[in-house]
């Protein structure tokens, strides 16, 4: 076996010690012979060294993104995803599946420069889920609304790739058709990047392994995710590099407190023909007042783990805080010598003990 690992490396220059990271926990966890397959049109010229003398790492030649051209060049219309960064990033992603595939690889992971593998030995594990109708794992944000693929951790084996041809965005023929809307009711999501590897799935009748959150502890609800205590994804750094913010990343529905309660209580009580004026009117209060707050909550979990990535991993698969170190500990100012992630007791499988149901309805 051959592992092809893609990954677009869209990088700030506070964000050092997170590429080191994401580099030192794929070689420690690892145990495929794997190439990391790297776009790096938007990479700084300061961190290049660091992929160029890595010989893991195949620096790859990629077309660059013009907005709206669409993931194909026959293309015509708009892409499903509205987020120029978001479609960018799937734009070169495709390119570097389409290279290691060409190289060979019996298997290609996709990987966020804030995703990584904690847990030794995940591609094995992965790989041997698979079988002639469960064709892919991938990591899932929301089992309930936003049950698809995410291109921050997935794996899939070249024959999936080459039999059926699927692409991370959708086209607005797509999201037209018929197909798709079975698609949509049997599993509700948010039709940005991944979502096509879904979608083909489903429409081949084909299943694939979720690897839902698994935290047992975290600070918050979204940032700083484990799934399947296999692969850590702290979330929306290449957005707070490009954009400096974090987006509208939590939805109302998943916050604490009365709004929380307001929206999931409306939800279900409110008349489909209201829903879409009343989710205009609030999110443009909600999304001020808490796009704020979700940067702060984003900058609290980076910092946790960039001081301490032992301590915080571990924290974040097992619930178990790591003592203060003493003071005759020594630091490394720079981080390097807290790389690896330290082996926590496996938490229970959430992410069930089969693939998801049939697609077909």
């Amino acid at each position: 076996m051959k592992l092809g690992i893609a990954v677009v490396y869209m990088v700030s220059e506070r964000n050092e010690r997170l590429l080191d990271l994401h580099l030192s926990q794929i070689e420690k966890n690892t145990t495929i012979p794997y190439t990391i397959y790297a776009c790096v049109n938007h990479l700084l010229p300061q961190f290049l060294p660091k992929l160029e003398q890595n010989p893991r790492v195949t620096i790859c030649p990629c077309e660059p993104y013009v907005a709206r051209s669409g993931l194909l060049k026959h293309e015509q219309g708009p892409p499903a995803v509205t987020s120029d960064v978001k479609y960018e990033h799937s734009w070169y992603l495709e390119q570097l599946i389409r290279r290691a595939i060409d190289d060979g690889v019996t298997h290609v992971a996709l990987f966020h420069v804030d995703s990584f593998p904690v847990r030794h030995g995940w591609d094995r594990e992965l790989i041997a889920r698979f079988s002639d109708s469960c064709v892919l794992a991938g990591a899932v944000r929301d089992i309930k609304g936003d049950y698809k693929p995410l291109t921050a951790a997935m794996l899939f084996p070249r024959e999936f790739y080459l039999k059926h041809r699927p692409r991370l965005v959708l086209t607005q023929e797509d999201l037209d058709s018929p197909e798709y809307q079975r698609y949509l009711q049997a599993q509700p999501h948010y039709p940005d990047s991944g979502v096509g590897y879904g979608f083909r799935a489903f429409v081949e009748g084909l299943t694939w392994y979720p690897l839902v959150r698994s935290n047992l502890g975290g600070n918050h609800t979204l940032f700083g995710a484990v799934h399947g205590d296999m692969i850590f994804h702290l979330m929306a750094t290449a957005v707070v590099d490009k954009l400096n913010v974090v987006g509208w990343t939590v939805r109302p529905t998943q916050r604490a407190g009365f709004v929380g309660l307001a929206a999931r209580l409306a939800k279900v009580l409110v008349p489909g023909s209201l829903k879409d004026k009343l989710r205009m009117h609030a999110s443009r209060h909600l999304k001020k007042r808490y796009q704020s707050d979700d940067r702060q909550d984003w900058e609290r979990e980076r910092t946790l783990l960039l001081e301490d990535p032992e301590a915080y991993l571990n924290y974040v698969r097992s619930g178990v805080k790591s003592p203060p170190p003493s003071d005759e500990a020594s630091v490394d100012p720079k981080g390097t010598d807290a790389m690896g992630a330290g082996r926590a007791p496996t938490s229970p499988d959430m992410a069930g003990r089969v693939c998801q149901r049939r697609g077909r309805v």
